[in-house]
C-alpha cells in the first residue's frame, strides 16, 4: 500500500435511528486495515479530554507512608479507602478550574 493507493472514506453518515442529546453513531468507510480503531482511539481520547467535570485527584492521611499501611481503629486499608473514593460523585456547577481542600478528623 502506498500512500498515494490510500482508501479515502466516501462520506460521513450519521445513523439517525441512534442520535441523541448524548449519543450518535456515525459511519465512515471505507478505510483501510487498522484505521478504524486508530480513528477511533484518537476521536475518543479527544472528546473525554473536552469533558469538563470534578473528581479527586489527591488524597493525604497523616501518619500513612503508603497506600498498604492499616489505619488504627479503621476496618478498611488505605487502598480500599481510596478505592471507595473513586466511587465519589460530584456535581461540577462552576466553568473555572479550581481547588478544593477538606480536612477532618474521626
Amino acid at each position: 500500500m502506498s500512500v498515494s493507493n490510500i482508501k479515502i472514506p466516501d462520506a460521513v453518515v450519521l445513523d439517525e435511528s441512534s442520535y441523541s442529546n448524548t449519543f450518535g453513531r456515525f459511519f465512515l468507510q471505507p478505510l483501510e486495515r487498522g484505521f478504524g480503531v486508530t480513528l477511533g482511539n484518537s476521536l475518543r481520547r479527544v472528546l473525554v479530554s473536552s469533558l469538563t467535570g470534578a473528581a479527586i485527584v489527591s488524597v493525604k492521611f497523616s501518619g500513612v507512608l503508603h497506600e498498604f499501611t492499616t489505619i488504627e481503629g479503621v476496618v478498611e486499608d488505605v487502598s480500599e479507602i481510596i478505592l471507595n473514593l473513586k466511587q465519589v460523585r460530584m456535581k461540577f456547577l462552576n466553568k473555572k478550574p479550581g481547588k478544593i481542600d477538606l480536612s477532618f478528623n474521626g
